[in-house]
């Protein structure tokens, strides 16, 4: 730990009556041992900081209690500025690390519904603002599908295509589905929202994943990083996580498949939520994003690195479409009445 940094640590756990006997950095937080007590500092910036005792009063008046509680520091306030930065303290418990731990996951998914429904409301939604979502995303889509069909005419016009270029030919067709699939349940979406009129803005995390949601010696779980929470809506929390958890080598990844169901559970989509999230999870943006960087960002062993990457694309895309058959599977089952 830099002396300036220690130091800084030292005078703020001050303000909250803390005289440490170590701390120890862990990744962005500090934990500090004072009196036979753990403690957890964490420093953010005084944007992200300031909204913190708002959202916890707001948290406590909605009757949500699942997350780690911040000490007020001698002067009453929840956080200490120091250096241009805010300071707050918190207790330290001891998470689940492995990300592999479907238990803790599932745990966290059902958490993250009683945060949903516990902050959600019903808000009125104009057909006028309907209609520019709907334009404006399915422009965006039909252009980058464009961009795909540029791609793979350059790279049908060459005498000798690149491994990373043969490989993108090998799945285009598979990524251009992708985006079809897509836009046409964006169409879904469209119609079935006009139909409601209505959407449900709820309080997100803003950055879900097992490494936030730690476990006391009861087995008992809290939300810790709250620094990115806003209002949006429900799949705004979902998409992030289940996009990451996917981009990895072929599995079937079932425990997908149970987390969302523990989080449906116990706060089910509309069916305008269920169609929204559909095309959002199947819409394979991040083929885009690859693609670019491989014409302006040159790295060594260009061709090795990149076509690496574009088979972790690929297989995103196969896992999220695994996902996504399963869901329509089990909506034909329910709708025939099986």
């Amino acid at each position: 730990m830099e002396r300036t940094k220690e130091r800084n640590i030292w005078e703020v756990l001050q303000s909250f009556q803390i005289w440490p006997e170590r701390i120890e950095k862990k990744g962005k937080v500090y934990k500090v041992y004072s009196q036979g007590r753990v403690y957890a500092c964490k420093e953010t910036s005084v944007r992200k900081g300031n909204k913190l005792h708002a959202l916890f009063s707001f948290l406590y008046y909605k009757g949500f209690y699942r997350f780690v509680p911040v000490f007020p520091a001698n002067t009453g306030q929840y956080a200490v500025y120091k250096d241009h930065k805010l300071y707050y303290l918190m207790p330290w418990l001891e998470g689940v690390k492995r990300q592999a731990d479907s238990g803790h996951t599932v745990k966290m998914f059902r958490e993250l519904a009683r945060l949903h429904f516990l902050t959600s409301r019903d808000l009125k939604i104009e057909k006028e603002r309907i209609r520019e979502h709907f334009e404006k995303t399915s422009l965006q889509w039909k252009r980058e599908i464009a961009f795909l069909d540029k791609w793979i005419e350059r790279c049908e016009q060459k005498w000798y295509m690149s491994p990373f270029e043969w490989g993108f030919v090998r799945y285009y067709n598979e990524f251009r589905n992708a985006y079809h699939y897509a836009l046409y349940t964006l169409e879904q979406w469209k119609i079935k929202i006009e139909e409601e009129r209505k959407w449900r803005s709820v309080l997100l995390h803003g950055s879900l994943s097992p490494d936030h949601f730690l476990t006391d010696d009861q087995g008992y779980g809290y939300f810790i990083n709250f620094e990115r929470s806003r209002f949006g809506a429900p799949y705004q929390d979902l998409l992030p996580f289940f996009s990451e958890v996917l981009r990895t080598w072929s599995a079937q990844h079932d425990d997908c498949l149970n987390w969302l169901k523990s989080y449906i559970k116990n706060f089910p989509f509309t069916d305008a939520e269920m169609l929204l999230f559909k095309s959002y999870f199947s819409q394979p943006g991040y083929i885009i994003r690859l693609l670019n960087r491989y014409e302006t960002r040159r790295v060594a062993n260009h061709e090795l690195v990149y076509s690496k990457l574009l088979e972790q694309e690929y297989w995103r895309l196969k896992n999220t479409e695994y996902v996504i058959s399963r869901l329509e599977s089990q909506k034909n089952k329910e709708e025939g009445g099986i």
